[in-house]
């Protein structure tokens, strides 16, 4: 079925525009591509193909439907490649999530030199995951596959020594609170249990090296322990929580300052002084302030 469309896509040159009937599949194709139902954005990209090289704009939509939709990654990422537009962030995203669909890391870095976009943790093992399922579900973009890539490389730079003993409630608020308080990523992470479907099965949540990503924040129900990874800039910190009489509590940190502040910005949090936080510790989570320990 899609014989034509490939072989078109192919091929190079751009003509000077679209008849009227190219212009109407033209805007029929580029709604077709919000839902991204490969029943219907199929059919229509066929369709398209008659008039590849015409027009800039369907091609960029053609590329899309190819490398996303209809899962022919590299053929959609040759036709992303060959009608650039990078001031169009429909573009940006086509060309992202065709690359990342190839599951091939050295094509993905190169698509990402080429657009000028900052390097990400491409090398990861969980990069095969991601790529499955977003193979599976033509909703799942680059926003997404980069979440899970950052978040699994957060989760397994965790210490395997050194932490030290903390004793705090913790709950759900710790993960907003790191916003307030700088932190440039959060990552939530459970212990891998034997139930866990196959991590190449395309089922259950993602697993990481060490843990299982928990994409979805703060867990119901709460698992025996869990870890959330904070980062600001090159800096990390974990915090270790498990369940006592039925209540979490946080009660170990990779870095006592850091995982300190952060349970005490969680109180300020929910005692409605959240206004407080963004300026709480203008140099930064690890830097000590005046009068300040561990």
């Amino acid at each position: 079925m899609w014989s034509m469309l490939l072989v078109m896509s192919c091929s190079g040159g751009l003509g000077t525009g679209l008849p009227d009937a190219g212009v109407a599949v033209r805007a029929q194709l580029a709604s077709a591509l919000v839902q991204r139902d490969p029943h219907v954005v199929g059919p229509l990209a066929e369709k398209a193909a008659q008039w590849e090289g015409k027009d800039p704009q369907l091609d960029r939509l053609i590329g899309d439907a190819l490398g996303n939709v209809l899962m022919h990654a590299s053929d959609g990422l040759r036709m992303l490649r060959s009608v650039p537009d990078p001031d169009d962030p429909a573009w940006l995203e086509a060309i992202r999530s065709a690359a990342l669909r190839t599951g091939d890391p050295e094509t993905v870095r190169a698509v990402w030199l080429e657009i000028n976009q900052a390097p990400a943790p491409f090398e990861n093992p969980v990069l095969s995951q991601i790529v499955q399922r977003m193979h599976a579900d033509p909703s799942i973009g680059s926003e997404r596959a980069l979440q899970v890539l950052f978040g699994c490389q957060l989760l397994d730079a965790q210490p395997g020594v050194g932490r030290k003993p903390l004793d705090h409630l913790a709950g759900p608020e710790l993960i907003e609170v790191a916003a307030l308080l700088g932190a440039d990523q959060v990552a939530v992470g459970r212990p891998k249990f034997r139930s866990d479907p196959d991590p190449q099965s395309g089922r259950g949540p993602i697993q990481c090296l060490k843990k299982v990503l928990l994409e979805d924040g703060w867990p119901t129900p709460f698992p025996k322990t869990l870890t959330l990874g904070l980062r600001q800039g090159d800096r990390t910190a974990f915090l270790d929580i498990k369940v006592e009489n039925d209540v979490p509590w946080a009660y170990a940190a990779s870095d006592l300052l850091v995982g300190g502040r952060w349970v005490r910005a969680m109180d300020l949090f929910t005692s409605g002084q959240s206004a407080v936080l963004p300026n709480q510790y203008p140099d930064g989570l690890w830097a000590t302030e005046p009068g300040e320990t561990e």
